[in-house]
């Protein structure tokens, strides 16, 4: 907030059961930047293994198409209609392959995945011959434990670790709250970027969550901060899945108590 064309994003995914150890998902995303647009659609196929009493390990790959846009029309030069920017390639079609890794347990989660696996090379919004805007492979890691603290309360501390290889890393710590399985609040440090604050309710089949992200580095000068919103919709429940929700941490994992 507070900078004229912020980053915009919009997110809708959906996810189900294929057979009883595999899943199949989908991902719609639209991220816009000033005059640049990213707007892609991504299949998913997961599949998990038992490797233990109380835990599973599961793997996934996904196929992406991304059509990255730039709006000419939004640029000001300092030569009107300048041949640079009326000449460029400003609408292009990146196919890509994601890939994955997660073992969990009824209170803990491990995570590793890479994307932009075939790494494009194709200069995404080719202005000038000095600007290079490619696709380079991006790697996170995550993980997080739940601490049980009595029958209606537990905390949650979790990281997340992302290096890309044309730019600096990213860590974030993580701790939330949880009330009697329903209701938690959560904050967040990026490291030398922002502190988020977090909330989140869970009503059966529907929840739903909201974050402000209080931005400490020098952009600070220029923002009030961001908001992130999220609602989930549950259309089929595991009846074999009586672990409390915030233990199973993902809704393929379903130990029965």
């Amino acid at each position: 907030m507070g900078i004229n064309d912020a980053p915009v994003t919009q997110s809708m995914m959906a996810h189900t059961f294929f057979g009883e150890k595999s899943g199949i998902g989908a991902h719609v995303f639209n991220d816009v930047a000033g005059p640049t647009r990213r707007t892609g659609f991504s299949a998913t196929f997961g599949h998990q293994i038992q490797v233990g009493k109380k835990s599973r390990l599961s793997f996934g790959a996904s196929a992406a198409l991304t059509q990255f846009i730039l709006d000419k029309e939004k640029l000001v030069t300092e030569i009107p209609n300048d041949l640079a920017i009326q000449n460029s390639t400003n609408n292009q079609m990146v196919p890509d392959f994601n890939f994955g890794l997660y073992w969990y347990g009824e209170r803990f989660y491990l995570g590793l995945s890479a994307f932009n696996l075939l790494e494009s090379k194709t200069d995404l919004f080719d202005i000038t011959t000095t600007v290079s805007s490619t696709l380079d492979r991006t790697f996170y890691f995550h993980g997080g434990y739940t601490l049980a603290i009595s029958d209606n309360f537990a905390i949650d501390p979790s990281v997340m670790f992302r290096y890309m290889l044309n730019a600096p890393f990213q860590l974030d710590g993580n701790a939330r709250f949880i009330y009697k399985d329903a209701y938690w609040l959560g904050v967040s440090y990026r490291l030398e970027d922002a502190i988020a604050i977090m909330a989140g309710i869970e009503l059966g089949k529907i929840s739903f969550g909201y974050s402000f992200d209080v931005t400490m580095s020098d952009l600070a000068t220029y923002n009030t901060g961001s908001h992130e919103v999220f609602l989930r919709v549950k259309l089929k429940n595991n009846s074999k899945a009586k672990t409390p929700w915030h233990k199973r941490n993902r809704i393929y994992s379903s130990f029965p108590e």
